[in-house]
């Protein structure tokens, strides 16, 4: 169809209707993105899922697979009262989320026409199974994990998202920490999260599509429960996807 003068989208859910009218005469879901990755994830997406979690002023929300930094350049551009970090062991992923970051900033200054303070973001390269951030210091984790198809495999699935969940659970603030995490690969991580209910809680499922692919993006609450190091064998067990 071209030429329309409005367009309607009608979502039917089981009993539930939503109708939806276009504002915009272009796609929303490359915004604020110049530098694409094998697998960057949809501006629209990232902001439903920091939506899910709905942050607060002051609050520190972190994203430790950034990939091209679709997320936190989201959060930073329409929570502005948060602060938001970019992650990625991969250092090219890195360098692609600093230069969208970048390239925000400078369509910001020339949108004002004057020289901004900056964003409250940051990005930096690190290792999801050692974060260098202290234990209950997060408020929000929103992430797209790797589905094991274009990045990572499901073999190494099974044992990267239980040392995931892990780390998460340790700088996630208990009683208040929140996460949003997105995965197509969803018989793992059920696996992962059935060993983790002390520290994690399922709140809502939402289901999506990405690309053809049946993903679901699981709303997670952080439990009162303090977070103890492990040891011995059980530590070995939970950092063994950094070998594998």
């Amino acid at each position: 169809m071209t030429n329309f003068d409005v367009e309607v989208l009608l979502n039917i859910h089981d009993n539930e209707v939503i109708v939806g009218i276009a504002l915009t005469e272009e796609s929303l879901h490359r915004r604020n993105i110049t530098h694409f990755g094998p697998t960057t994830l949809r501006s629209t997406l990232a902001y439903g899922m920091l939506r899910l979690c709905a942050p607060q002023p002051s609050d520190i929300i972190v994203d430790p697979m950034c990939g091209t930094g679709a997320i936190p350049i989201e959060g930073a551009t329409e929570w502005s009262n948060c602060f938001h970090i970019a992650g990625d062991n991969n250092p090219l992923a890195v360098n692609r989320a600093a230069n969208n970051i970048s390239s925000l900033l400078t369509k910001s200054q020339i949108k004002e026409g004057k020289l901004s303070w900056g964003l409250p973001i940051d990005a930096i390269q690190w290792d999801i199974c050692n974060l260098p951030l202290r234990t209950g210091s997060v408020d929000i984790i929103v992430t797209d994990m790797p589905f094991g198809k274009r990045m990572g495999s499901k073999k190494r699935n099974w044992n990267l998202y239980p040392a995931c969940l892990w780390e998460m659970s340790r700088i996630c603030k208990p009683g208040t920490g929140r996460a949003a995490l997105l995965t197509q690969d969803k018989k793992c991580f059920t696996k992962a999260l059935s060993g983790m209910e002390h520290v994690w809680r399922k709140v809502h499922t939402v289901w999506v599509n990405i690309g053809g692919l049946h993903a679901a993006v699981y709303l997670l609450n952080r439990t009162p429960q303090a977070f103890v190091h492990p040891s011995g064998q059980d530590k070995e067990e939970l950092l063994s996807a950094k070998n594998d």
